[in-house]
């Protein structure tokens, strides 16, 4: 039998909805990241995000066939200039709202978690630099158990 996405493991987009949506409310009120996500927020953000990390995790690829695959990403973090001190805070607001939104909390699954949080808001930061390069050809990353 075959094992199971990331996506499906952590409860496919209902799961993804809810974290998206913790994530970005602690994003909006958190005093390091207001300068990079302000505080009245971006419309279809919460939709963005889960419709990107739903593609990310192994389900439907609905952030390419949508809203651009990962060329679009990378041009919604164009010039923000995002901080280390951003970075880290960004990736603890993640894992807290992971918990809040009740995703699996098996040593595996969020080891795995961590590390695509980790590795993509390293690229995130990178790409957030005034003139850094955000053409693309590559699609969306699949982030898998392995």
């Amino acid at each position: 039998m075959d094992e199971p996405t990331m996506f499906e493991h952590l409860g496919g987009a209902d799961a993804l909805r809810r974290l998206a949506e913790a994530q970005y409310g602690r994003c909006l009120t958190d005093p390091v990241l207001i300068p990079v996500f302000g505080r009245q927020g971006h419309p279809g953000h919460v939709e963005h995000l889960a419709s990107w990390l739903g593609e990310v995790f192994g389900g439907p690829d609905s952030y390419t066939r949508e809203l651009g695959g990962h060329g679009a990403l990378l041009r919604h973090h164009a010039n923000l200039s995002i901080t280390e001190a951003q970075r880290q805070r960004f990736v603890e607001v993640f894992l807290e709202a992971a918990d809040e939104a009740g995703l699996p909390n098996d040593e595996r699954f969020r080891r795995r978690f961590r590390e695509y949080i980790e590795w993509g808001s390293r690229i995130a930061m990178e790409m957030s630099q005034p003139g850094a390069d955000i053409t693309t050809r590559e699609p969306v990353p699949r982030w898998g158990w392995d």
